[in-house]
Formats: C-alpha cells, sequence, structure tokens
C-alpha cells in the first residue's frame, strides 16, 4: 500500500462492507476500502460463503481483505488461498474486534492478550504471501492497560507493512472518546504507515487527527453508514475547500441506487431484509423520519422501499423548495 495517495480508508464494518456499499463509498471519495472480515478457518474448510466473502469488483481497488483466527496455520494457508485466487492489494489481520464469539475462540482482539501468538500468526503470513500484510489492532484489551506500542514493534518485527490502530480498548467498545494520543505513540514507535481509526467523522476531525497522532491515513467506519460523502467532505476540508453539500437529491439518488444495486447482486429476499437498516441510516436528522423508520421496517419488499424513499424524499424536497 503507498500510503501518499491513501488518506482515507473505509473500514471493515461486520455485515456492511460487502461489495456494494464498498463501491458507493469510493465513489463518494474513499481512497481504500477494507472487506468485512473472513475466517481463515472458513477458507481452509472451503466454507460455501468464502467466495462471495472474497468477491470484489476492479473499481473497488486499492483494497484489503481481511482475515480472522488464531491458528497460525489456518492463516497462512487462507492468505495463500486469498492471495491466489482473489488477488486483493493487501491482506489484513483482525487483531481488534471485540464481539465475543470471536474473542471466545482466541481471534480478534483476544489476540492482543498473547503476544506469542500474535507474532507467530503474522510470521506465518508474512512467510507465506508476497501480498503487504496489514493488521488492525485495539489499543489494548482493558483500558488504560495498553499493549498497542508493543503490537506495533511485534508487527513491524514480523514483517508487516501497516498497522490499524482503533484507540480504544477491548472492554471500552465503542464508548467514549478514543485516544487519540496512543495512536501519536504508535507512529513514534514504529517505521511502517500507522493508520487511525476512532472518532472521525468529518473534516474537522480527520485534520485533528492527521495533526495530533501524525499518522499516514485515517480510517473511518460508522461515520460513513448513511453518509458515504463523508469520504469527499474530509478530503475537500483537508485541502482547504469547502465540503460540498450533501442534498435532498444526492441522499434520494444514492439510498435508491444502493438498493437496486443490492437487489442486483444479491436477490429479492435478502436485500428486502439487510437495506431496511441501510435506508434507516439515509434517513437518519432528516426532518418527520420517526414515522418513515416505522414504515421502512415494516415493508414487505424492496418495491415497497422504493416506493417510501421517492414519497418521503419528494415531500422534503417539495417543502425545502
Amino acid at each position: 500500500m503507498d500510503f501518499s495517495h491513501v488518506k482515507l480508508i473505509l473500514a471493515p464494518l461486520a455485515g456492511i462492507a460487502e461489495p456494494v456499499f464498498r463501491s458507493i463509498c469510493r465513489r463518494a471519495g474513499a481512497d481504500a476500502v477494507l472487506s468485512e472480515m473472513v475466517s481463515a478457518e472458513g477458507i481452509c474448510r472451503g466454507a460455501r460463503n468464502t467466495e462471495e466473502l472474497l468477491a470484489f469488483e476492479p473499481h473497488e481497488r486499492p483494497l484489503g481483505i481481511q482475515l480472522f483466527g488464531a491458528r497460525p496455520t489456518s492463516l497462512a494457508r487462507a492468505a495463500e488461498y486469498v492471495e491466489s485466487h482473489a488477488r486483493p492489494d493487501f491482506i489484513d489481520l483482525n487483531s481488534g474486534c471485540p464481539v465475543p464469539k470471536i474473542v471466545r475462540k482466541n481471534g480478534g482482539a483476544a489476540l492482543l492478550k498473547d503476544p506469542a501468538l500474535f507474532a507467530s500468526i503474522l510470521s506465518a503470513m508474512t512467510k507465506k504471501v508476497s501480498t503487504p500484510v496489514t493488521v488492525k489492532i485495539r489499543s489494548g484489551w482493558r483500558e488504560h492497560e495498553w499493549v498497542d506500542v508493543d503490537c506495533a514493534r511485534i508487527a513491524e518485527d514480523c514483517g508487516a507493512a501497516a498497522i490499524i490502530v482503533h484507540a480504544r480498548s477491548r472492554s471500552m467498545g465503542f464508548r467514549n472518546h478514543a485516544y487519540w494520543e496512543r495512536i501519536a505513540l504508535v507512529k513514534e514507535a514504529v517505521r511502517i504507515p500507522v493508520v487511525g481509526n476512532g472518532d472521525v467523522v468529518d473534516g474537522a476531525s480527520a485534520r485533528a487527527m492527521f495533526e495530533q497522532t501524525g499518522c499516514d491515513a485515517v480510517m473511518i467506519g460508522r461515520a460513513a453508514l448513511g453518509n458515504p460523502w463523508v469520504f469527499s467532505r474530509i478530503h475537500s476540508e483537508l485541502r482547504g475547500d469547502t465540503p460540498p453539500r450533501v442534498t435532498v437529491d444526492m441522499r434520494r439518488e444514492t439510498a435508491a441506487r444502493h438498493l437496486r444495486s443490492y437487489r442486483q447482486r444479491y436477490g429479492e429476499k435478502r436485500a428486502a431484509r439487510e437495506m431496511k437498516k441501510h435506508i434507516a441510516w439515509y434517513i437518519k436528522g432528516m426532518p418527520g423520519v420517526a414515522g418513515i423508520r416505522r414504515r421502512v421496517f415494516a415493508a414487505q419488499s424492496t418495491f415497497h422501499l422504493e416506493e417510501i424513499i421517492e414519497d418521503y424524499f419528494t415531500r422534503i424536497a417539495t417543502a425545502t423548495a
């Protein structure tokens, strides 16, 4: 990864960062995207959903595939498979997921408690592939019991190409403000690129993270939900330009395109189920959404969702004209 050209990266949002959403974010200004996490054991077993999770479109590049697991041999085999079959621009090791079902099996953030295993996994991966291997960590298992600097040094010694630091502990979840000073300490400790993650929601917060931490790039996750324009707006503000206004028509067109593209890729049944949360995010904060949200989650088909979107945004456009 050449971080001289990559400044804003879409986070590997579980259940969200699939090809349709990633494509929308790339068009809206994300410089690179990460897949939702993929089980190394699933790849080794030939699990049915593996190929779908590894699939991406050429216009999504630069793109990384994120793997999770706890066995060095499985992660090395999975990385090798991903390199030969998917050919992403980089492969990321998830060492930060706080979800109980992942950490119970010693994956995700559980690796923060076992530096020897963490090192063994990264070494096994980097020795098996020529594709750059990155690693995404949290700053620690518990708040104020930080291990990020030690993990970053291990990652660098094991051949990692970059480290992504979500500056919260596993125990914090997404609560409270991220400890950006942890990102700065990691940046001081290693020579490889450092990506900061946590609480960047707009141009002002992105600029502050770059200035306060010295990080090479910023990763954005929850702020992009229903708001893919966050990337282009941040780019504008970082250049010193006035960020483009997100109009009602932009919201309507993007929500409708997202819905149609999702239906085309995954079929009516899945789209009708999964797109409701996205529609709710697109209308968040807009006038009179409480009743519309109820209609969205009660909708029985994507075609009904399309009608709700068109009706709502037309009324909003008329009222603000």
